[in-house]
């Protein structure tokens, strides 16, 4: 028998406005600004159309209620041992809840469930929900004005005070992002009916040795009679093999732990470390009668993490550790993936984390201006191999502590989250904010004085490690990102902790900036370009394609962004011939930015254990520091990334007329091959070339070769000629790169009259592009459909055949439609000749 009854509250609410303005049908869980998109209230093109989104902070500033009625079925449990309870996932944000117009319970925190007592106020037949969500403009304003603390980290388009209230503070705008400040019940919302006890969660801790491992099973539960319960918990290993466990669970008492052994375990990797396998823990508490009062299920991947501060003779190391392996972290910076919430459903989220995991990141980091992700998230991570640094929801802004209502709000949040997500492999780190330690040292920040540096330590240094320190005992708390380990210790600095550089793009430093400096860990760098000219034309007028205008000023919201990827096109490209040559060129230099700086920290691995740039994703179309854009279009910069993510590296610092090549491996097992090497002219001949046996152990990076090219690059030979390189395995080339001697726009380039041809093999379709005379960054792309491309922005060398897959093919489009469609161009098609 269940002695817990659900009755879910999802579905069709009616929804309006205090004021009149607004009233209609909404779904739950949703928001207000979803349902007004999908009705069209932003125009037949919705909100992101043109400059449609200034709308939204006039939409948002109102009270909006949401009501329905229900039934309460026959049966439905009450009585003294019998709770019933209204139980929230997700109230976005200011909200005060009715049942049959008795006030049950107010809210203040999205990031955050409530469960609110309904106990004597259900009836028989129909009963009625009203949740009223209050004006957070207004409320924020209202903060402001009662504390002005510093609110400006997140660029000129944040709304002021949006550090007075817990709720998706880049919703209020971001630089990269717009201001839709959206309310709403964005997650489950349920009627609950518990007789005697509530399983709340259930910890797992995880002791490894050799050939086992030991699970710590604690269930944790809330019970309000004194019945004596039963535990039971079933472990289902990758191979189907079960292995359970029972025992009772006194009144009163604390609840286990119960321990559970396994041997021989299969141990969780991240991506390109190893497989995955996840084991299935199902638990339940029960009555001695055998009534089921809760179950839960949980995927475990077996598997230690840790982070090694070490000291050394560089300063300190930050290394993420796994079974007993350091890794150097390869990801990027996620964001919420929508505007609207409620929009990505586990499908588009697989997707997203898939893209990351073709690029070959191994870590993502959940950054601390969105929300908390949901659970399958996290899922995702777990099966993928993606190890999560997770930012709490803090970031770029100083927080009321002397609220005593808000404190206990964000501990009931941070303990919330920790809680739901601590089980899972996936989860390597937990942050207690972005840049606000740096911010205290170095950005002149008005009004932060003693007591503003006093709450910060109690907020970050003493509260959140506390909780943490209870609820997930077992992950690594780091205070702040940036930090050197907090105190406000030079938080940015290289030599110890995690590093945001942003010399290069904010501070307009040459992309070389980057080999300067040997950071420990680099956990935001970025560089911004424009998005696919397709993901532009969706959402302007043909008039509006002019860096400069009002709509794609729009969709920039860093302040003097196009002016920046102009300034930096005219450092290393000739100017582009038209507006789609200039959105190539942005895509171009965003990639070698990130290309100057990821292979100089690949080639210093041991040093440096970290490169996680910003950013992954975007949130809308914009021009941003992302590396796919909101439609899900690789740029350039994603398509490198694969290859300088990937475990073996082959790469080249260039110095006047010298090549150093290096061989970089981040796989657990050494590589052996060999490395060629030719200096060509752009027209075709052959000017040097060689050949090394190489080989490189794991978890290793090495220089292989230096070659000396003054004889051959005198006479102005240097803006002539090219070195290309690959490491040779024995079923070919491994990888390849090239290197140049000047910047891109000093290069002779002629024509490389790029021949393309479209067959199908094996069921798949090949793509051939051959090239007559070197083409620098070749770029492949379809007229209107998307696809990707196994291999995209490269160079060619003259005579040169590259073979191309098309990898993800969502429409499964035929040959012959690709070919109608395929346009391929390189950096000589993007200027006047």
């Amino acid at each position: 028998m269940e002695h817990t009854t659900i009755l879910d509250l999802g579905g069709k609410w009616r929804v309006h406005s205090k004021d009149g303005k607004y009233r209609f049908e909404g779904q739950v869980p949703g928001s207000v600004f979803f349902d007004l998109e999908k009705k069209g209230a932003f125009g037949p093109k919705g909100l992101f159309w043109r400059e449609a989104n200034r709308a939204a902070p006039a939409v948002a500033d109102r009270v909006f209620i949401y009501e329905r009625t229900f039934k309460i079925p026959a049966g439905f449990p009450a009585g003294s041992f019998v709770r019933q309870t209204l139980e929230c996932e997700g109230l976005d944000t200011l909200a005060e809840v009715r049942v049959n117009g008795t006030l049950v319970g107010k809210a203040d925190n999205m990031h955050r469930s409530w469960a609110f007592p309904v106990d004597g106020l259900l009836k028989a037949g129909e009963n009625r929900i009203q949740i009223a969500f209050d004006n957070t403009l207004a409320f924020i304003a209202k903060g402001k004005k009662r504390r002005d603390l510093f609110d400006g980290g997140g660029g000129v388009e944040t709304m002021k005070g949006f550090n007075h209230i817990r709720k998706n503070s880049c919703s209020y705008g971001w630089d990269w992002g717009p201001q839709v400040p959206d309310v709403g019940i964005w997650r489950p919302i349920r009627l609950t009916a518990r007789a005697h006890a509530r399983l709340d969660s259930v910890r797992v801790q995880q002791v490894h040795r050799k050939g086992a491992v030991s699970l710590s099973i604690s269930p944790e539960l809330t019970a309000w009679s004194e019945i004596p319960l039963t535990f039971s918990a079933v472990l289902t290993a990758p191979d189907g093999k079960k292995t359970g466990i029972h025992g009772e669970i006194e009144p009163n008492t604390a609840a286990g732990p119960f321990r559970m052994e396994i041997r021989n375990p299969e141990l969780w990797w991240p991506h390109g470390l190893g497989a995955q396998p996840l084991y299935r823990l199902e638990c339940e508490v029960r009555t001695h009668g055998g009534d089921l009062l809760g179950s839960r299920a949980l995927d475990l991947g077996l598997r230690t993490v840790a982070v090694d501060r070490s000291p050394d003779r560089h300063g300190e190391a930050f290394t993420f550790v796994v079974n007993g392996v350091p890794i150097f972290a390869r990801g990027g910076d996620y964001i919420p993936e929508d505007v609207f919430l409620n929009r990505p459903d586990r499908a588009a989220t697989e997707s997203l984390l898939k893209q990351a995991v073709a690029a070959n990141y191994n870590c993502v980091r959940v950054w601390g201006g969105g929300v908390y992700p949901v659970d399958d998230f996290y899922d995702l991570c777990d099966r993928m191999g993606l190890l999560v640094w997770q930012d709490l929801m803090f970031a770029c802004a100083l927080y009321p502590m002397d609220d005593p209502r808000f404190r206990a709000s964000i501990a009931a949040e941070v303990r919330d989250n920790l809680v739901r997500i601590r089980h899972h492999a996936c989860l390597g780190l937990v942050c207690g904010n972005n840049e606000m330690e740096w911010a205290f040292e170095e950005w002149n920040m008005k009004g932060a004085g003693k007591r503003e540096r006093r709450e910060y330590l109690e907020q970050y240094q003493a509260l959140f490690p506390a909780i943490a320190g209870e609820a997930c005992p077992d992950v690594h708390y780091w205070p702040a990102s940036p930090s050197s380990g907090g105190d406000f210790e030079a938080p940015n600095d290289a030599n110890k902790g995690d590093v945001h550089f942003w010399k290069v793009w904010h501070g307009r430093a040459p992309f070389e900036e980057y080999t300067k400096h040997h950071f420990r860990f680099l956990s935001e760098f970025g560089f911004e370009s424009f998005p696919s000219i397709k993901t532009i034309e969706a959402f302007t007028e043909p008039g509006d394609r002019n860096v400069f205008s009002p709509v794609m000023e729009d969709h920039q919201r860093c302040a003097g962004g196009n002016g920046t990827i102009l300034y930096y096109v005219s450092q290393h490209l000739r100017y582009p011939k038209d507006f789609a040559s200039l959105v190539y060129a942005s895509q171009v230099i965003q990639a070698e930015a990130m290309r100057t700086g990821i292979e100089h920290m690949r080639r210093n691995r041991g040093r440096c254990m970290g490169s996680v740039y910003w950013q992954f994703n975007d949130n809308w179309p914009v021009a941003s520091w992302a590396s796919i854009d909101y439609h899900g279009r690789w740029k350039a910069l994603h398509y490198l990334a694969r290859r300088i993510y990937d475990n073996v590296l082959v790469s080249s610092v260039v110095d006047g007329k010298t090549a150093e090549i290096h061989l970089s491996n981040e796989g657990r097992e050494g590589v052996a091959g060999e490395l060629r090497w030719s200096l060509v002219s752009l027209a075709g001949r052959t000017l040097r070339k060689g050949r090394k046996a190489l080989a490189a152990g794991a978890l290793s990076s090495k220089a292989a070769l230096r070659l000396d090219f003054t004889r051959e690059l005198a006479d102005g030979m240097e803006r002539e000629a090219a070195l290309v390189y690959g490491f040779y395995g024995k079923k070919g080339a491994v990888c390849h790169g090239s290197a140049f001697f000047t910047r891109s726009k000093f290069l002779s380039l002629e024509d490389p009259g790029l021949r393309v041809k479209v067959s199908e093999a094996k069921g798949r379709v090949r793509i051939d592009v051959k090239a007559r005379s070197f083409a620098r960054f070749v770029w492949l792309d379809l007229k209107k459909a998307d696809v990707v491309f196994s291999d995209n922005y490269f160079d060619l060398a003259a005579g040169e055949t590259r073979t191309v897959w098309v990898e993800q093919n969502p429409s499964a489009l035929a040959a012959s439609r690709i070919r109608s469609e395929l346009t391929c161009i390189s950096l000589f098609d993007s200027f006047e000749s």
